[in-house]
């Protein structure tokens, strides 16, 4: 059926293959997305924080300074922030149009990266109609891609800034030079300075993937400067504004603390330098399973563009400090440009591993209902999940019978995407937050004072529409503010729920693997300490 689909596509008029293989990426792409806002819910604390912080500033209309519960949010730019508050004010405030807006940008990282390949001759990028659905197929960016974070809101920005530049190192016009600079600088919008560690080697390097007949000479190295000052102007025109309004402690945090703090010390997320080997075959799920290391490794300046767009920004990361598996994601298109390559220079005939990957994925399935209830029992699941195995069933015997690139770059991500359907029921469960914040968001209606015990990430306010900042207070304080507010109300997160504490309360829920509790201020005795 894949492989029909797409031949259809390259035979409509007008369309070529690497036109089908984009469209049938876009096509699979958009349902992933669709199915994934209608089946699960915001994840706690980050998406429900970046949302949360969204929300506050459309509420108080702080278009400069994003907050959080009342504070400033010097963590991240506002880029996101405000494609969120743009979806709003040309749609609505509804859940749908606040989680779509950021998955809906993304989704352009595909026709950008089939516009950067198509710089190269046809006949010096083989793969180009690959690129887009092996970049799909990569584990984490289908599990980030519908999700409104900033990694692929980043890689999308970096995606222009690089097509501006690789088109000004092709034509050596001025106008792609100042693309690169407005891409580079909404990326630096979008998370910060930390794009620099992919934009700076890559941009250093082009002597060593220029394309065939082009001369790099010191104009092309002195085109950088430009380019990232014009960057470094777009985010200054946000920042300095900021600064200005907001606090000194701001300030310092945005122009200091989340850049060069990062690198020079971990405060957060430390971890080895080695940490990021282990993971990469599991992140680039199903690639690792089909024989790729073949040589040359880059049989051409493209593919010499794209391992030198992925492999620096690993070494870097891998010395900074702080380390997150998502820190990696501007590196999966440039991966994914080589992978392409390497699949249109040697067709699949070899899966049997791929299969057997498949193959293991199908078997969790068909024990889908008994691992859900070990991980999540007031969840359980329905024998009827088990037929959700059917898919990589029937993607293996396609293999099987018709080992063909379409299948393989859509067999993994199909498979992903009806083991989230089947496990949605359990994920709601346990991390859809909103009755909890309703129910927040009642009490302060009538006029109930409420305060979160520990650490609060602002998780209830988009979804509950809350109007009130959230008073936050240690476990130490919990008898003191009882006493100060006996008609109030105490949240906190527990291991565990006992009857006395599930008939006491006035609202409870699981959560991530333990349970929300909103517990009346008189019966604090109840809450775990």
């Amino acid at each position: 059926m894949l492989r029909t689909l797409s031949t259809r596509l390259s035979s409509w008029p007008g369309i070529g293959t690497w036109q089908s293989g984009l469209l049938l990426t876009l096509i699979i792409a958009v349902v992933a997305v669709v199915i994934r806002v209608n089946y699960l819910p915001l994840m706690p604390i980050d998406e429900t924080r970046y949302l949360s912080v969204a929300w506050e500033m459309w509420q108080n209309n702080s278009f400069l300074v994003p907050h959080l519960n009342g504070e400033p949010y010097p963590d991240k730019p506002p880029l996101l922030f405000w494609l969120i508050q743009s979806a709003w004010a040309l749609f609505g405030t509804s859940d749908v149009v606040a989680r779509l807006a950021i998955p809906a940008v993304g989704l352009l990282t595909f026709p950008l990266l089939v516009a950067i390949q198509r710089e190269w001759p046809e006949q010096q990028a083989p793969g180009m109609r690959w690129a887009p659905p092996v970049l799909l197929a990569m584990t984490m960016w289908f599990v980030y891609m519908p999700l409104s974070m900033f990694d692929i809101l980043q890689t999308t920005c970096l995606l222009i800034a690089t097509l501006g530049w690789v088109r000004y190192v092709h034509r050596a016009e001025r106008r792609w030079l100042v693309l690169a600079g407005f891409g580079l600088g909404l990326a630096l919008l979008a998370k910060g300075p930390v794009v620099l560690i992919y934009w700076l080697p890559l941009t250093l390097s082009t002597r060593f993937w220029r394309p065939d007949g082009v001369t790099i000479g010191a104009r092309h190295y002195w085109a950088i400067l430009p380019a990232t000052l014009l960057g470094a102007a777009v985010v200054l025109a946000w920042a300095i504004p900021a600064a200005i309004t907001g606090s000194p402690e701001y300030a310092q945090a945005i122009f200091w603390g989340q850049s060069a703090g990062r690198v020079t010390n971990a405060f957060a997320h430390a971890r080895p330098w080695y940490w990021y080997l282990p993971l990469l075959p599991l992140l680039t799920l199903p690639w690792p399973t089909v024989w790729l290391w073949r040589r040359p490794l880059a049989s051409g300046s493209l593919e010499r563009f794209a391992l030198w767009g992925c492999l620096p920004p690993l070494v870097i990361l891998s010395l900074v400090s702080g380390k997150q598996v998502h820190y990696l994601m501007p590196a999966l298109p440039f991966l994914a440009i080589w992978v392409a390559g390497q699949i249109e220079r040697h067709p699949p005939r070899r899966t049997w591993l791929y299969r057997l990957l498949l193959l293991v994925l199908a078997g969790l399935m068909l024990a889908l209902p008994e691992i859900a209830l070990r991980f999540y029992p007031l969840a359980p699941l329905p024998n009827a999940v088990r037929l959700t195995a059917l898919v990589p069933l029937a993607l293996i015997v396609g293999l099987s019978l018709h080992p063909r690139r379409v299948i393989m770059t859509l067999a993994w991500p199909l498979s992903l995407l009806a083991l989230l359907i089947g496990l949605s029921p359990a994920l709601a469960r346990y991390y859809d937050v909103t009755p909890f914040a309703r129910e927040i968001g009642y009490q302060q209606q009538q006029g109930v004072p409420v305060a979160y015990v520990g650490d609060y990430a602002n998780q209830f306010r988009f979804l509950g529409r809350l109007t009130q900042d959230m008073t936050v207070i240690d476990s130490d304080e919990v008898i003191a503010w009882s006493a100060d507010h006996p008609q109030g109300a105490l949240i906190e997160v527990v291991d565990t729920l006992s009857p006395a504490q599930r008939a006491g309360a006035l609202f409870s829920q699981p959560y991530r693997g333990s349970f929300l509790v909103l517990m009346p201020s008189a019966r604090h005795g109840l809450l775990d300490r």
